[in-house]
């Protein structure tokens, strides 16, 4: 069975030494380590050692992803009115939290002042 990472020669008083290549679960690869972001490295150090607990090794099992496999932030979003994509300060906070049913700032203003027009009209 092969090893999800592979670690440089020599060992240091602070148990094994840092893994120069990760295995990454997003492209299935072994990469270099500088290819994952701080957060990833840590996550799979603590799959090798953790001396702060017992036995030495996480039961976790970390699936690190490369910094190309890892999601980015989305910083856009699609009105579902005028069906433009428009970045997020084009919407406000309350719209932003579910994606599909989102309105614009510019629609939402349109909605409100048709809503103040027909209940302005006499009945």
């Amino acid at each position: 069975m092969s090893s999800k990472y592979s670690s440089s020669s020599g060992t240091n008083s602070q148990g094994p030494s840092d893994p120069k290549s990760l295995f990454c679960y997003g492209c299935n690869k072994e990469k270099p380590i500088h290819s994952f972001s701080k957060t990833q490295q840590t996550k799979a150090k603590s799959n090798i050692h953790n001396p702060y607990v017992p036995g030495g090794k996480t039961r976790k099992k970390h699936h690190t992803m490369c910094k190309q496999c890892t999601p980015q932030q989305n910083n856009s979003l699609t009105c579902m009115l005028c069906t433009r994509t428009k970045p997020l300060e084009d919407f406000a906070k309350a719209q932003r939290k579910n994606a599909e049913k989102a309105r614009c700032s510019k629609c939402m203003e349109k909605r409100r002042k048709a809503d103040e027009n027909i209940s302005d009209t006499p009945e």
